[in-house]
């Protein structure tokens, strides 16, 4: 209720619906302040004023309507005052269009004058008159008026020339370069991605034939290796150029390297190493199953009358017992560090350097101030390699 009370004076000067229902409001509450609903006969005197005053319970609404009708007063006198200003702009414009057409039809009648004095004055004596050799005779006993008219004319400022649109050197989606790679890698198949080098080795091409030249460009790619195919997949992240003067600029790009074969990715070598665990897991078996054996062969089992059994060893083959015990608990912990080692190994997929591919960009880049730079220098010799 508070924050309508403070938001309600500055909907009665704006909104046109509040300030009819505030009217509204106010002619009610006037007319039930007003209003003698009493009959005569139980109607009692009237109280004295102040006692009235203290007693009064519409008092509140009373010092609202009082309110109400100040700004209802300051918004009629401040809409009174929008409209004289306006009144008396509207006055000013017209009186402004009407010197302005008045000092035209002066100055048209002027120079129709001095076209007829010009035609039939001698050549020798006056010579041609125009606006700007207009003499002081002739403007002698001139109404202000015709004096303004012909005064000195403002020069018109020329129009700023358009600004020059710069040049943008511009890669869409679906344009290809071929590329080289500049060092090899063993891409992991667990989603890790490797950071590779490419390098341009051709100009980017578009569709017709439209090519862009980077020159011996450099292209940061994330190499991952697929397991299933065992091709190393590659995706464009930045690329890095040097303009014709020298400086350089790097972009964030988007896209895919296609192979030799044109399938996506380039083919490579899997080095798995399940089948080095597998060997080593068979060799810790064998060992553990052989040295169980030997220590089973120096064990004598003896069965007593009462059905009960007593294993024991002789003195001869002691040393026999303990080897093969030692050599099936060796094996075992073997089998334990070969499991632990395999979890930790990743399959990896090996692409070696030199290897050449065609890169395909899926997102747009601009690269400015690369088109004039090769419109006033030679691409062949700006473009230098890096190498």
């Amino acid at each position: 209720m508070g924050q309508f009370l403070k938001d309600l004076p500055m909907r009665l000067r704006s909104d046109r619906k509040t300030q009819v229902v505030a009217g509204l409001l106010v002619v009610g509450l006037m007319y039930l302040s007003f209003a003698d609903n009493t009959p005569r006969r139980t109607r009692k005197a009237p109280k004295p004023k102040e006692e009235e005053t203290l007693n009064d319970p519409n008092e509140r609404w009373t010092d609202l309507i009082e309110r109400f009708n100040g700004q209802l007063n300051q918004l009629t006198t401040q809409s009174n005052a929008l409209r004289d200003d306006v009144d008396s702009q509207k006055k000013a414009m017209k009186e402004f269009e009407e010197t302005t057409a008045e000092i035209f039809k002066k100055l048209l009648e002027r120079m129709a004058e001095l076209q007829n004095s010009a035609g039939s004055a001698q050549p020798a004596s006056t010579g041609p008159r125009n606006i700007g050799d207009v003499t002081a005779p002739d403007l002698i006993g001139a109404p202000p008026e015709e004096l303004e008219g012909l005064g000195v004319v403002e020069e018109v400022a020329a129009p700023p020339a358009p600004p020059i649109k710069p040049k943008l050197a511009a890669l869409m989606p679906g344009d290809s370069v071929r590329v080289k790679l500049l060092a090899g890698v063993n891409a992991p198949t667990d989603g890790t991605p490797y950071p590779v080098v490419l390098k341009l080795i051709s100009n980017v091409m578009g569709p017709d034939g439209n090519a862009v030249p980077l020159g011996e460009a450099r292209i940061i790619a994330a190499a991952q290796g697929s397991l299933t195919d065992s091709r190393v997949l590659f995706r464009l992240t930045r690329l890095s150029i040097r303009l014709p003067s020298g400086k350089r600029k790097e972009f964030p790009i988007d896209g895919w390297i296609v192979g030799e074969d044109g399938i996506r990715g380039l083919e490579g070598v899997l080095i798995d190493p399940i089948g080095k665990a597998i060997v080593g897991a068979g060799m810790a078996g064998g060992l553990a199953g052989l040295g169980q054996g030997i220590a089973a062969a120096n064990v004598q089992n003896r069965v007593y009358a009462n059905g009960s059994q007593y294993s024991t060893v002789d003195q001869g083959d002691v040393g026999k017992y303990a080897g093969g015990v030692a050599l099936s608990s060796t094996a075992t912990e073997w089998q334990a560090i070969i499991k632990d080692r395999l979890s930790q190994l990743v399959p990896v997929v090996q692409v070696l350097s030199g290897r050449e591919a065609t890169a395909v960009f899926s997102q747009s880049i601009a690269i400015p101030e690369l088109l004039e730079q090769l419109d006033e220098e030679d691409p062949s010799v700006v473009y230098a390699s890096l190498d």
